[in-house]
């Protein structure tokens, strides 16, 4: 009977120690899980905040572009060029892009919380509102979108009417050449008196001191044709020199040379000389 109830103490002994043995091996498994969870609620959280930090800047960047585009630069027009705004546009629409996965992931985060019985009414309204500014911001951009491609198409316009008014400008500039060319255009021919009357150019009119007159019927092409901005002097070559059309005195001056022969007509005073007359003959014996 000793015996027996030896070996039932000894048995008792060793079914507590399992049983010990068994219930610290599952407090340790408890304490393991809740160390996991709770560093899953960490993890959770940090990312939280994380996102949130990476919407909030990306608001702000937002933010500086939109001013980019809408206020005036210190540049010569004063205005932005058309493609640094649309760099812009399409930056915006990057962070915007960015901020919609962001607020999404923090929208999986909630319900995970939630799983965890985690309170996150906070949380869950820095997403609604968060959601609100991403939803007006959407809407500023299109509505700067709007606003850029009209006024590209006011820039357009502009292009166009500068451009008609250069054509126009130039067409007129043009007219404006070759009539200031035409108004210019002088001809002049000098010869010996027989062959100016020969070639009808010249008449001798009146019967006592016959006077040398301008013909009627010379060919225009046996003239020489000039810019009269160009021609400063005609040369002659010949004596008893007459200038057969009309020019104002003091307007050119007959240049001889040592023999007396007349070597050149110089044109003193342009536009006094030829107002009269755009034909110069000059004939000699």
């Amino acid at each position: 009977m000793k015996n027996y109830l030896v070996a039932v103490a000894a048995a008792l002994c060793v079914l507590t120690s399992c049983v010990r043995k068994q219930v610290v091996l599952d407090m340790a498994d408890q304490r393991d899980s809740l160390t996991h969870v709770v560093n899953e609620k960490d993890s959770l959280i940090n990312l939280v905040f994380e996102e949130i930090n990476t919407v909030m800047a990306n608001l702000s960047e937002i933010k500086m572009r939109e001013n980019l585009i809408t206020v005036p630069q210190n540049t010569e027009s004063g205005i932005r060029p058309i493609e640094q705004i649309n760099s812009d546009i399409e930056a915006i629409d990057r962070l915007l892009q960015e901020n919609r996965t962001k607020i999404a992931s923090l929208q999986n985060v909630s319900r995970q919380l939630r799983k965890a019985n985690v309170k996150i009414e906070a949380l869950e309204k820095t997403i609604v509102g968060l959601n609100d500014r991403l939803a007006e911001k959407t809407a500023e951009v299109e509505e700067l979108r709007e606003e850029l491609a009209e006024r590209e198409e006011r820039i357009v316009r502009l292009e166009t009417q500068v451009a008609d008014r250069d054509a126009e400008v130039a067409v007129l500039n043009s007219e404006n050449s070759e009539l200031d060319n035409r108004l210019n255009t002088v001809y002049y021919i000098v010869g010996a008196e027989k062959e100016l009357r020969d070639a009808q150019i010249i008449n001798k009119e009146g019967l006592v001191g016959r006077t040398l007159t301008v013909g009627r019927s010379g060919a225009i092409e046996s003239f020489t044709k000039v810019d009269a901005r160009l021609l400063s002097e005609v040369p002659v070559g010949g004596k008893r020199v007459t200038v057969v059309t009309r020019h104002p005195e003091g307007s050119y001056e007959l240049v001889a040379g040592p023999d007396r022969r007349v070597e050149k007509l110089v044109i003193t005073d342009p536009a006094k000389f030829w107002e009269s007359s755009k034909i110069l003959i000059v004939s000699y014996k």
